[in-house]
């Protein structure tokens, strides 16, 4: 579930009084993004109109509450992107041609979780918690007691002890291989600086030649699934394209850039070539 709805959606044409726009005129005020980070030197100027939280206060949050609600209906758990928006989010201009001029405000916190709470009792719900972070994000995973995220990728630098490595996962976090905005595990592999590729092969316990070597077998990319998949958290995601060993010509997904994006298809043919016997049998070893 992205945090923010489109501008021209029907959310923000019915429920006009619930987001920063003109309600006569419909001109957005300030818009979503993210400041600079890891992906983009400019940030991520997203464009959709914000929250007005004071406006959604006033009904308990009602249209959180209903679209949690269809959500329940369609799947068996929420992943909810950019889940430090609802501690503090980036507000930026609407003129504004980058992220880089906006500001930090303050999102609704635990308010609008005891609103869904009392409506739906236990939701399950998985914390995007990615980017850029802070106290108030810790503090509202404490208190929703949601778990978090954790991406492999993030954590190979031989300089630091990163809460994305494994051996500092918590058992309440979700652990991935790499989420749709990284590159494939093997691109990584390829595209990485020298030292931080030995430190990745180092730590999960690669010590063959053939790190490059990609496919359906490709045996560096195993070594890194099978120490996400060893981690004590509670659920470890793989994505369709790690399944493969494919490389960068198959990323879902570059954060930032406006076109080509989201294009990624296969067929039953690479499907059925996917190695499921491997997979059941980490699967039974780790207990997954």
């Amino acid at each position: 579930m992205p945090i923010y709805v489109s501008f021209d959606s029907a959310d923000v044409w019915s429920n006009r009084n619930l987001f920063e726009i003109d309600a006569r005129t419909c001109v957005r005020k300030r818009v979503s993004g993210v400041p600079p980070d890891y992906f983009s030197a400019d940030g991520q100027l997203w464009g959709n109109p914000l929250y007005d939280w004071v406006a959604m206060e006033k009904d308990n949050y009602r249209w959180w509450c209903d679209r949690i609600a269809r959500a329940r209906e369609l799947y068996d758990t929420v992943r909810i992107d950019h889940f430090r928006a609802f501690a503090s989010y980036w507000a930026v201009p609407a003129e504004s041609e980058t992220a880089k001029n906006g500001v930090w405000e303050k999102g609704p916190g635990k308010k609008l979780f005891d609103a869904i709470f009392d409506a739906f009792g236990e939701v399950p719900i998985v914390a995007e918690d990615l980017g850029t972070f802070g106290e108030d994000v810790v503090e509202l995973l404490q208190e929703t007691e949601f778990p978090g995220m954790r991406v492999i990728q993030f954590g190979f630098s031989p300089d630091c002890d990163s809460t994305h490595l494994p051996h500092n996962y918590p058992q309440n976090c979700v652990a991935y291989v790499g989420t749709h905005d990284n590159t494939t595990l093997l691109a990584w592999l390829w595209e990485a600086a020298e030292r931080d590729r030995r430190f990745a092969l180092d730590y999960c316990g690669f010590d063959g030649e053939n790190w490059g070597e990609g496919g359906f077998q490709s045996p560096a990319c195993r070594k890194i699934i099978e120490t996400v998949f060893r981690s004590p958290a509670r659920l470890a995601v793989l994505s369709f394209q790690d399944l493969c060993g494919f490389g960068s010509d198959a990323r879902m997904n570059v954060p930032g850039r406006a076109f080509g994006n989201w294009l990624f298809r296969t067929t039953e043919e690479t499907v059925e070539k996917i190695d499921t016997a491997y997979y059941q049998k980490i699967n039974r070893l780790f207990k997954r």
